[in-house]
């Protein structure tokens, strides 16, 4: 299952890789020396809260579709995230990777006392990478800015199953599940809208609002198993199939609004460094010709 987990996830990785490198390569267009040198780093930090617009598919992975098990709030509809941002600015743009964590959702219910365990919960770690764009000039105090990332989101899960099943020819063998953290990859992707402040020359402060995509296709039970979904065959009044048992991975999806705060220190330029050398000179050279004799400054003119 970790080989498959490590396999999937970067396969998704690659595919974002290979987005933001067919950006990059129009990028050509533009001076590519002036690029580098007025290119600045940054390093920063976040802090949001992400809803979860539907989490039907949380009640759905333990047979709760009404909600009588676990009860209407055992999920929250908003958690908590924080993390750490680097990359790079250039003009107005700013690309960055971004790595985080999201706090444990569900917990403990004696209602899932049908199951063998009593705990029930899940948390995320998102890695993106994104690019945001300001509206206005670099120095307006207070700018504008629109963005959006992609990535992918490690979802870890522990379901309250004494047993999994699968069938084996016309035999269904069992195996004792440990309500351990099996983590599942999930797409990831953000857009959002948002506003720059200028506390100093070098540190800003961000806000988004926006909305994440955050949705797995199955979810993992360890030992290469998944979390699966029977549809029943139906038949009509007139003895007619309508539709017959079919067998599916079981998704989730953690979709919904979002709001965060970055807080970011920007190095400077090489640009910037060599503007700084160059007064840093010409302060010096002035010193030195201040200090020296009239009939010496009068002469080194000439």
């Amino acid at each position: 299952m970790r080989i498959r987990l490590i396999s999937g996830l970067t396969r998704r990785l690659a595919m974002v890789g290979t987005v933001f490198c067919a950006m990059a390569s129009s990028v050509h267009a533009w001076d590519i020396d002036r690029m580098e040198n007025e290119i600045q780093p940054y390093f920063g930090g976040w802090l949001g809260m992400y809803g979860v617009s539907n989490r039907s598919d949380l009640y759905d992975a333990v047979g709760d579709d009404d909600h009588t098990l676990l009860g209407d709030n055992f999920f929250s509809s908003i958690r908590p995230a924080g993390g750490v941002s680097l990359g790079v600015a250039y003009s107005r743009y700013h690309v960055g990777v971004n790595a985080g964590y999201q706090l444990v959702d569900g917990g403990n219910s004696a209602n899932l006392g049908k199951f063998e365990y009593s705990k029930y919960e899940y948390q995320v770690f998102p890695i993106d990478i994104s690019l945001d764009v300001a509206l206005l000039p670099n120095e307006t105090p207070i700018n504008l800015l629109v963005g959006g990332s992609l990535g992918v989101g490690l979802i870890g899960i522990r379901l309250p199953y004494e047993y999994l099943s699968h069938t084996s020819g016309v035999d269904t063998v069992y195996t004792r599940y440990y309500n351990d953290w099996n983590y599942s990859n999930a797409w990831l992707g953000t857009a959002y809208v948002g506003a720059r402040i200028n506390l100093a020359r070098r540190l800003n402060l961000e806000g988004q609002l926006g909305y994440r995509y955050l949705k797995a296709d199955e979810i993992e039970l360890g030992k290469g198993s998944y979390l699966g979904k029977t549809d029943q065959v139906t038949i009509d009044s007139l003895q007619n199939v309508v539709s017959r048992t079919t067998n599916y991975p079981q998704s989730l999806d953690l979709s919904g609004v979002y709001i965060r705060a970055d807080i970011r220190w920007t190095f400077a330029s090489p640009a910037e460094l060599e503007e700084n050398r160059s007064a840093e000179r010409a302060r010096t050279m002035n010193g030195i010709l201040a200090t020296m004799p009239a009939c010496a400054r009068v002469a080194s003119r000439d």
